[in-house]
């Protein structure tokens, strides 16, 4: 995913002419290179200064991407719900509103959706949910099925003719991953089944009925999910609570009150009715 993320902000400078990268506060697009400095500073900091031409706003504010978004800004990169932020629901509207910002001023609209991509949200990808267009796609983690490692990024033509001239401007000793690819039709495949993405939103809708009346505000768009306790740092401890209880989940690491919910996409109704079973039994008490 990080591979991914360098090479969107790669092209989208090549392609613009352009060095400034907005992206939000808190959010996470990999370890590696130009990805780790559109990132949260805690990642990054230990390594020295950051890379010129990164400016942060808050997640979910319009009127900072307003202010940021100008003639030298060739992307704004954001995660339609950040997960590592603590997987905040943005106000509707929100990405709409980027996507014009973006495209009164030249600017490119890159979304990184490896965690919210591919079913997740129960749309295919979370831009959907309101009907915008990014200029750049970043995919990763689920394509790969759990099988083979593989991402992706998804290019307009616009974007993607760069490379006409330059094919091997941006190539690596194990690129193409054939292996990957295979597992990645694979996971595509299933996920365009007939009644793959409506079962997604049923189930969504059955975690939220289970889930109800416990003491934390359940975040949720299908089963991107997320548990939200009104102390800090609740979201590591309730982590440790829900693994005694035989259910792996992890804290959200930029909001440790939050703790990340992420079923697999083919949980079975039986399946997911005892993940409630085992986290009511651990917060209703």
């Amino acid at each position: 995913g990080g591979e991914a993320t360098d090479l969107a902000i790669k092209v989208v400078r090549g392609v613009t002419g352009r060095e400034k990268i907005v992206s939000a506060s808190g959010g996470y697009h990999g370890h590696t290179g130009l990805a780790l400095a559109a990132g949260d500073a805690q990642y990054r900091d230990a390594f020295g200064p950051n890379l010129p031409g990164f400016f942060q706003v808050p997640f979910d504010d319009l009127e900072a991407i307003d202010r940021a978004v100008a003639d030298d800004t060739a992307a704004v990169l954001l995660e339609p719900i950040p997960a590592t932020l603590g997987m905040p629901i943005p106000t509707e509207g929100y990405l709409s509103g980027v996507r014009r910002i973006c495209s009164e001023r030249g600017a490119k609209l890159v979304l990184d959706e490896v965690q919210t991509g591919l079913g997740r949200t129960g749309r295919f990808w979370a831009y959907q949910h309101e009907g915008v267009t990014p200029d750049a796609l970043l995919t990763g983690k689920g394509l790969s099925g759990g099988v083979y490692p593989i991402a992706a990024t998804l290019l307009t033509r616009e974007l993607h003719a760069f490379f006409d001239e330059r094919p091997f401007i941006h190539v690596s000793t194990f690129g193409g991953a054939e292996l990957g690819c295979v597992a990645a039709l694979t996971v595509l495949d299933i996920v365009e089944e007939r009644g793959f993405l409506e079962r997604v939103r049923d189930l969504g809708d059955r975690f939220r009925r289970g889930l109800s009346g416990l003491p934390f505000e359940l975040r949720q768009r299908g089963l991107m999910m997320a548990f939200k306790f009104p102390v800090e740092g609740a979201g590591m401890m309730a982590s440790k609570l829900l693994y005694d209880a035989g259910v792996f989940a992890t804290y959200a690491n930029n909001d440790r009150s939050v703790l990340q919910f992420l079923p697999p996409l083919i949980v079975s109704d039986a399946e997911a009715d005892d993940l409630i079973s085992r986290v009511r039994r651990v917060f209703a008490s």
